[in-house]
């Protein structure tokens, strides 16, 4: 079964505390296959602005969020169980990171769902 996290649903663009903005952060939904399961997926983010990373379409007991992978440009965190990245800001171009979401699978089997993100950071 396909799973589905989607950016642009539970997503808040600014300092990950506001209204989510189109304009500051977009990317297609990632998508994943099991409960033990690597995937990558591209965002575009405006300098100095910055994205949180929704849990939807995750089945199963989220108990801690990780980033597995730090950014080598802009800077990268966890709130509560949802990460977030900031591009710096007058920085343009590539950059990349990674987060595991870490839990129990709905079957009760160990989850571990590690997204990597390939950012493209714009003006």
């Amino acid at each position: 079964m396909i799973r589905t996290l989607s950016v642009a649903t539970a997503l808040a663009c600014g300092l990950w505390a506001g209204t989510a903005s189109a304009q500051d952060c977009s990317g297609p939904p990632v998508y994943f296959n099991g409960e033990i399961a690597e995937t990558e997926g591209e965002l575009t983010v405006k300098s100095g602005k910055g994205c949180a990373f929704g849990i939807n379409g995750i089945p199963g007991a989220l108990k801690e969020t990780i980033i597995s992978q730090k950014p080598k440009i802009g800077r990268a965190g966890v709130e509560g169980l949802k990460p977030f990245y900031v591009a710096k800001p007058g920085y343009q171009g590539p950059d990349e990171f990674a987060y595991t979401f870490i839990g129990m699978s709905q079957y009760g089997g160990p989850m571990r769902i590690t997204i990597k993100r390939k950012i493209t950071v714009v003006p």
